[in-house]
């Protein structure tokens, strides 16, 4: 089995504050990825993050949720009706658990190897409790309102890996060790998350740790894996004006 996964797409409203809208040619560049995807993988996971559902004018992510499908309904579709894709919840997108039953974890198992799927904020001390996680809405929210009186605060951000995906702030020293300890409980070969929004594949001990990386401001990376043959890639391209429509997305073979 061929998988495909991307992340933390932060699909918005198609307004200012859509961290994934803001290139020109973004989503032509998107569908022109799964057009070819579908044609190749047997199962393409969007791994969390896939809406923003923090940054609406209310607090209301139900309500900002159905507004984002609504401006992206092409990729609705696949993710209500097409089998190939799997949906996984992230936190600023926690609301398609209830309302597209998006999952928290996802195995596969083939060959021998199991590998764990799931978003990575569960590891996050900053999202991970009560009081943290609704400050972190809370934040987010007022994020969005500041940038909607001109203040660009998030786009620097997201051109670059998150610092906080190599830094000692995490509950088990680093977000790799983390997630790799959280899938060694639950019997897992090969841990894949995004959260982050830094795509990288390392070895912690006897397991191997793959991040999904992200899908904003021109980024765009995403991990092919393939159990049975013991393939595990990590592409990364970062496309800073997304002037030149006809330059392929991707160059793979998965023949």
């Amino acid at each position: 089995m061929q998988v495909a996964v991307i992340s933390d797409l932060h699909l918005g409203r198609k307004n200012k504050l859509d961290q994934f809208n803001r290139n020109p040619g973004a989503e032509a560049q998107l569908y022109q990825l799964l057009k070819y995807l579908e044609k190749h993988v047997d199962r393409i996971v969007l791994l969390g993050d896939v809406f923003e559902t923090l940054r609406g004018p209310t607090l209301n992510q139900k309500k900002e949720l159905k507004a984002v499908l609504k401006h992206y309904p092409l990729f609705t579709d696949k993710v209500l009706y097409n089998d190939k894709y799997v949906l996984v919840k992230g936190n600023h997108d926690l609301v398609t658990g209830e309302v597209l039953n998006a999952m928290e974890f996802l195995t596969i198992k083939e060959n021998n190897t199991k590998i764990i799927f799931f978003h990575g904020h569960q590891l996050d001390p900053f999202v991970s409790d009560f009081w943290t996680k609704n400050f972190e809405k809370v934040g987010v929210w007022g994020g969005g309102w500041l940038e909607r009186l001109g203040f660009d605060i998030t786009r620097g951000g997201n051109t670059r890996s998150k610092s906080k995906a190599l830094n000692d702030q995490w509950k088990f020293g680093n977000f790799e060790t983390g997630a790799t300890l959280l899938g060694r409980r639950l019997g897992a070969d090969v841990i894949v998350t995004g959260h982050s929004h830094h795509p990288m594949k390392v070895e912690v001990g006897s397991q191997l740790f793959l991040n999904s990386g992200s899908r904003v401001c021109g980024r765009q990376d995403m991990i092919i894996l393939d159990a049975n043959a013991g393939e595990y890639e990590v592409y990364k391209k970062f496309n800073a004006s997304s002037q030149n429509q006809e330059e392929p997305l991707i160059d793979i073979d998965l023949s």
